[in-house]
């Protein structure tokens, strides 16, 4: 992100993620409990250790099996109340290590799609423009996906996140395609979005050197323990076969 970016100040104060349940899913049992505050979190393992499932879990796309789910005082999972937001009621960006954009849309098109409904065309196209700019692809609006590198599509589907004016921010493995220059640069452009923002930005990756590169808190998980100093979260041993 250039060094004179200005990002827009949030309308509502900042509020850390805080979660604590249980979920199984394939040969992966996981309980987990975490408070993650506004700016950077990064929460490294093997493959396989179930790191995005936790992130399935935020974002609405798996159910855990009990717990709690919240960002401040709103309530995406309680499995004591039934409570449990659809994806799309979840202010939640996601991006994950294949950008997935839609190959028919052009890229403002594509970063247009992650607005709410009852924003107007031209509002739409505006703030587009904006966040595209913002994560230097600007000149790429009237691009397919199919035209960009893999750079430039991260950053599109970064933009794209960001559309929905998160409350939090979901980043799995979003480097792992990308050469080490430009995971150096991408990884400081998250950075920054997340800091000027406040909001919980909690990124995955099996790589430490992207840990190094994003700075902020690290959680660890190493043979199916946690190692950190301020949260708790495990995987247990894989679930025997049915």
């Amino acid at each position: 992100m250039p060094r004179d970016a200005s990002v827009a100040p949030l309308d509502r104060p900042s509020a850390s993620l805080d979660f604590d349940f249980a979920i199984a899913r394939g040969d992966v049992r996981l309980e987990a409990k975490l408070s993650v505050a506004p700016g950077v979190t990064v929460l490294v393992g093997r493959s396989g250790a179930g790191k995005s499932t936790l992130l399935d879990a935020i974002a609405g796309l798996a159910s855990p099996s009990r717990g709690t789910i919240r960002v401040g005082s709103e309530i995406w999972f309680d499995s004591r109340s039934s409570v449990n937001l659809a994806p799309e009621s979840r202010r939640v960006g996601v991006v994950f290590q294949l950008p997935a954009l839609f190959p028919h849309l052009t890229v403002l098109d594509n970063v247009r799609y992650g607005f709410a409904k009852n924003i107007s065309e031209a509002d739409q196209k505006k703030r587009a423009a904006e966040l595209l700019d913002r994560f230097r692809v600007g000149d790429l609006a009237a691009r397919r996906p199919l035209k960009l590198s893999g750079g430039e599509s991260q950053r599109v589907a970064l933009a794209r996140a960001m559309a929905r004016d998160p409350r939090v921010l979901l980043l799995d493995e979003p480097f792992s395609a990308l050469d080490t220059p430009l995971r150096d640069a991408l990884a400081a452009e998250v950075a920054a979005c997340a800091r000027q923002l406040s909001i919980p930005t909690l990124v995955v990756t099996h790589d430490r050197e992207d840990a190094r590169r994003l700075g902020g808190s690290v959680i660890r998980l190493e043979s199916g323990k946690l190692v950190s100093e301020s949260a708790t979260l495990r995987v247990d041993s894989p679930l025997p076969a049915s």
